[in-house]
């Protein structure tokens, strides 16, 4: 079979769950952390923004799997995104805290 393009949403779901991660985690411990609404976001900014990612990976899941969409490599391309979400964020952080 050829290069499978629904993969790419497996992709995004991962980068979404990767993202929420960090937003939601400052956002529960009550710190102020950056967001797209703002540098110097509320704890519930970050923690709605967070719970968005992660309702955004459900979403893209849940019609991936309805559609049938699925095969061997999902589960590599989610924690591809996943991970390179991670990386991106444990090698910037302290640009973020800094500011």
């Amino acid at each position: 079979m050829g290069l499978q393009l629904f993969l790419v949403w497996y992709f995004v779901m991962g980068f979404l769950l990767g993202n929420g991660v960090p937003h939601f985690a400052f956002g529960a411990a009550g710190k102020v952390f950056r967001s797209p609404f703002g540098q110097r976001s509320s704890p519930r900014t970050n923690v709605l923004w967070g719970i968005s990612n992660f309702l955004g990976a459900t979403v893209i899941a849940g019609c991936l799997i309805a559609l049938g969409l699925y095969s061997s490599y999902s589960l590599v391309a989610m924690l591809a995104g996943f991970w390179l979400m991670m990386l991106m964020f444990g090698t910037g952080i302290r640009r973020f805290l800094n500011e």
